[in-house]
């Protein structure tokens, strides 16, 4: 079984680990879950997913994925979520290791079909997610990332536990938001864990831009990613991003 805290496989002689042995190594294993529900017509759903497509075309986030880290790889995947989560071919992790299979990678996303809509349970997506990412999964790393989107909020006590349990497993929740700022706040307070960050898009239109950057700061070497200070100063100059924050504490 995949240990729940992986920083505490340094203590774990390798060869006692069949498991860890069999594992690819990657820089940073990278969930992303995102909000199909109803709220999301068609056609925001493509700007969407043409938006985490071409967030991964972009040169920055390549040259993050294979010269920012030790290995010169990531694993991905993706969890789809409304009122509950789904079971897609994107829930097992993709290896990310050259140009040619990130751009794959994206072409995928580019042409996914939606696999549902309904209600917005945001834990849903979440506990899914770090489902994955404790599973044997076939790859490791100390570095796990969750990635929420979405443009709604959904119960706050289901939504604190999912993060809560995150952060007791290691695992770093960030988060995009669109449209209202309320949705963003409710992200701060609720989804995102304390060493985590979030961005807001104004619209669905914006969204590419604010998802770019956000995984060109996802992507970075994690002993290089900047103080919430440098973040700021980041994103300050794309228009198409209406703020971006970060907790302050667990909450």
């Amino acid at each position: 079984m995949k240990i729940t805290t992986k920083s505490a496989l340094a203590a774990i002689p390798l060869l006692m680990s069949s498991t860890f042995a069999s594992a690819v190594l990657v820089d940073s294993e990278l969930s992303l879950v995102i909000d199909v529900s109803g709220s999301v017509s068609g056609s925001e759903y493509n700007l969407m997913m043409d938006g985490y497509a071409n967030a991964f075309r972009d040169s920055t986030v390549q040259n993050n994925i294979l010269n920012g880290g030790t290995n010169g790889a990531i694993a991905v995947n993706a969890v789809f979520f409304a009122s509950g989560a789904y079971t897609t071919s994107l829930d097992s992790y993709t290896l990310l290791n050259s140009a040619a299979s990130i751009n794959a990678f994206a072409d995928i996303l580019d042409n996914f079909t939606r696999p549902g809509s309904g209600g917005t349970v945001i834990s849903s997506g979440m506990n899914k997610s770090l489902a994955t990412l404790l599973a044997d999964n076939g790859f490791e790393s100390t570095n796990m990332i969750m990635d929420v989107s979405g443009d709604g909020t959904s119960s706050i006590s289901s939504t604190q536990a999912a993060r809560n349990a995150a952060q007791a497993a290691g695992v770093t929740v960030n988060g995009i938001t669109i449209g209202s700022l309320g949705i963003n706040t409710f992200y701060n307070d609720n989804v995102i864990t304390s060493n985590g960050f979030s961005i807001h898009a104004t619209d669905f239109t914006d969204f590419e831009n604010g998802v770019k950057q956000k995984l060109r700061i996802e992507t970075q070497n994690p002993n290089q990613v900047p103080e919430p200070a440098s973040l700021a100063l980041v994103v300050m100059g794309l228009a198409a991003i209406a703020g971006l924050r970060r907790r302050g504490g667990a909450r």
